[in-house]
């Protein structure tokens, strides 16, 4: 009886302390993600990765954040940006070729961010077109969107 009464109080107590470092993380991590949004646009131009503009909607959650036009149109429309933490993680960001719901064609960009626990940052540009999906270079990417009239904001 008295292993059971002990164990249920550990039990207990555990579950308490699970309780309020997930509340902290949650507190702490939001309070890292407020600083990643347009007010970090310098660094992202400078690291040749489109801006968060500041007329876009925000989804905030737990481990990461999106930000999408308010009305789906032809160029950039789209970042969700995840964290480690406070640290960033990575970003990626969706240019549309239409006005259209359903996009059939989409350049999506996909950053990684040098952190602690990767050494180098890279950059992946990948070409939907209906069933056909390409990774390019950044070279290609920007000839694409240069050709269709379409702003690159990085």
């Amino acid at each position: 009886m008295k292993i059971r009464v002990t164990l249920n109080l550990v039990v207990g107590i555990m579950g308490i302390i699970a309780f309020i470092l997930f509340g902290l993380s949650a507190i702490i991590n939001s309070r890292c993600q407020n600083g990643f949004g347009a007010e970090f646009n310098a660094r992202r131009k400078q690291l040749k990765i489109p801006v968060v503009h500041p007329d876009w909607r925000v989804y905030k959650h737990d481990d990461y954040t999106t930000w999408e036009k308010a009305k789906v149109e032809k160029g950039h429309g789209f970042k969700m940006a995840t964290y480690d933490g406070c640290e960033l993680n990575f970003e990626e960001d969706h240019y549309w070729f239409s006005s259209k719901k359903l996009q059939d064609t989409v350049l999506t960009m996909d950053y990684w961010y040098k952190n602690s626990r990767r050494k180098i940052d890279s950059t992946i540009f990948t070409f939907l077109q209906g069933n056909n999906e390409d990774t390019i270079t950044r070279q290609k990417a920007d000839s694409i969107l240069a050709a269709n009239k379409i702003n690159r904001d990085y």
